[in-house]
């Protein structure tokens, strides 16, 4: 158990623009350690948001560079409208009587192919826009999604065979806002539909770090469940939640680009406020 792992969670283009912004704070007051944390060992598991970042961090970018894409006024993003008290009922009644999380996945993926959306072209444009690289890393990064028949999840790395263009648009088709994403006849939807931050693709790492843009907890309950990260065991685990600045940075709408700016320096601001505790997390 000598692998370590960092986990990138969904949220949104907010959610990108934040978890940009705390590795940027980071690396900004920590280089050294931000350097370790990111190297090319360290695994990269990334779910909708967090396989964008996930994917921009592993084509070597550097970190200056993405931040100042996400606080830049030009954006190849799309606005789109989701009203998140609308989506939750969407997830609760797709919940609702059903016998297994895949089965409740399976409904959720019948409204996903169901929708209206932009055209699968535009959006695969936008994803291609947000990638410094279209090619898969030598280096160890697993992007999720879920089928939308099945309702089991797909994980997808460099020996997938699927292009990273469409792995990532793929954990980002959130269900009834964009189009799901065809990969060999089959229809792929957002891979936080199984789990917002689907951590337990890390097991077997030594020490985990979790980025989550959102609050630690909600109404419905802990964002990321116990039994989600008892599956680590025993690795050492940092989970790092959006504070209440990032959330009022967020808005109610997530999807919207206008929010990438704010969204940014919030992340960026508690990067750098939580560095020492990271660096004495990480060894």
């Amino acid at each position: 158990m000598t692998q370590s792992a960092v986990v990138l969670a969904g949220g949104g283009v907010a959610g990108i623009a934040w978890e940009i912004g705390v590795l940027r704070g980071l690396q900004e007051a920590e280089p050294d350690a931000c350097r370790r944390i990111l190297s090319d060992d360290t695994l990269l598991v990334g779910t909708s948001a967090g396989s964008a970042v996930a994917a921009q961090v592993a084509s070597g970018a550097a970190l200056e560079g993405l931040f100042g894409s996400q606080v830049s006024e030009e954006s190849a993003e799309l606005f789109v409208h989701i009203d998140l008290a609308e989506f939750g009922a969407m997830i609760a009644d797709a919940l609702a009587g059903s016998t297994s999380p895949e089965e409740a996945r399976r409904r959720l993926g019948v409204i996903a192919r169901d929708a209206e959306t932009v055209p699968a072209a535009t959006r695969l444009a936008i994803i291609a826009a947000r990638l410094p690289s279209q090619s898969w890393p030598d280096r160890p990064l697993l992007i999720t999604a879920v089928d939308t028949a099945t309702g089991e999840l797909r994980v997808f790395d460099r020996d997938s065979g699927v292009d990273l263009v469409d792995a990532v648009a793929a954990s980002c088709a959130v269900p009834g806002v964009w189009p799901t994403v065809e990969i060999d006849g089959r229809h792929y939807m957002d891979g936080g539909m199984r789990t917002i931050a689907n951590a337990d693709l890390a097991a077997g790492s030594g020490q985990v770090l979790i980025l989550v843009p959102g609050p630690e907890s909600s109404p419905a309950g802990p964002t990321i469940s116990a039994a989600e990260l008892d599956t680590l065991a025993p690795a050492r685990i940092h989970t790092v939640f959006a504070d209440a600045d990032a959330i009022a940075a967020f808005g109610p709408n997530p999807l919207d680009p206008g929010v990438r700016r704010a969204s940014a320096l919030a992340g960026r601001d508690l990067g750098r406020r939580l560095a020492p505790e990271i660096v004495r997390f990480w060894r």
